[in-house]
């Protein structure tokens, strides 16, 4: 099945019985979402993936971060799912198709993890996770939040580092409904090694952030990655009504010079409200 232009929503439940299949693959996408099936064949292009009963779709190899062997086709799910569904979504995206996926919903509604022994845990068994970074911003807002809060916070941002997409998503998802307290908390992690960490900061940025961002944002809008940077510039504009021809996918020099007018912006916005916090007091 060849995607169609437009939005297009597939849903449906995996069935009991399925063969097991030694080898299959998941494919990461740039933009943090992942899909289990069988890698049926690869171009320069696109990369031809079949799911499950679903069929075959076409991802853009541009949108592709990585492709995994393992032995999740799209087919089987763990046995505590078998009767959840799945939703698979092919979006349009400035005239390309991109293939999104989600984990199955468990009962209350929230999204489950679909395989737990598998991708960034050794062995298959929980690791601990990693300290959450701090930064100045993160110091001097601890004193003001919940410690219940602040403990749950960082339990997800460093979750927001691990491998597994599943625990990513979820993350991302929870930090988005808690909203600005968390904000202190990302702003470490926006220049974090991993790609697919960054774009999730960054999407969370642009859906919730402020202008203790800005500054964070205006730095990104060189980041090597094209969705971090267009997620930037997005959530400066939504921040501060301000526009200044960036463009996330323009040349090197065209990012750089749009970047600095940003950045004279911004300094001479500071200045001001400095030279205004000075007149109170």
């Amino acid at each position: 099945m060849k995607p169609s232009g437009g939005s297009l929503s597939l849903t449906f439940v995996a069935l009991l019985g399925c063969a097991t299949v030694s080898v299959a693959d998941t494919v990461y996408l740039k933009n943090g979402a992942w899909i289990d099936g069988i890698v049926r064949s690869r171009s320069e292009k696109a990369v031809e993936i079949e799911i499950g009963d679903i069929g075959k779709v076409e991802v853009p190899a541009e949108e592709i971060h990585q492709v995994e062997k393992n032995k999740r086709t799209g087919a089987e799910r763990r046995q505590a799912s078998l009767d959840k569904k799945v939703e698979l979504k092919i979006v349009s995206k400035d005239g390309k198709q991109i293939v999104t996926a989600l984990p199955p919903k468990t009962p209350d509604g929230s999204i489950g993890e679909d395989n737990p022994t598998d991708g960034g845990e050794a062995g298959g068994k929980k690791t601990d996770p990693e300290p959450p970074e701090e930064s100045p911003v993160q110091k001097n807002s601890e004193k003001k939040i919940d410690p219940d809060l602040k403990a749950r916070i960082e339990s997800l941002v460093a979750d927001l580092k691990r491998q597994k997409p599943q625990v990513r998503t979820r993350a991302e998802r929870h930090l988005k409904a808690i909203g600005e307290p968390a904000l202190p908390f990302l702003v470490p992690l926006a220049k974090n090694e991993a790609e697919l960490t960054r774009t999730a900061v960054f999407r969370l940025f642009h859906e919730i952030g402020d202008e203790d961002v800005i500054d964070p944002c205006i730095d990104a809008l060189l980041d090597p990655n094209e969705y971090v940077r267009d997620f930037a510039n997005k959530t400066l504009e939504r921040v501060t009504h301000e526009r200044f021809g960036y463009q996330a996918n323009a040349s090197p020099r065209r990012r750089e010079a749009a970047q600095e007018k940003w950045k004279k912006w911004w300094d001479e916005e500071k200045r001001e409200m400095a030279a205004a916090e000075k007149l109170k007091g």
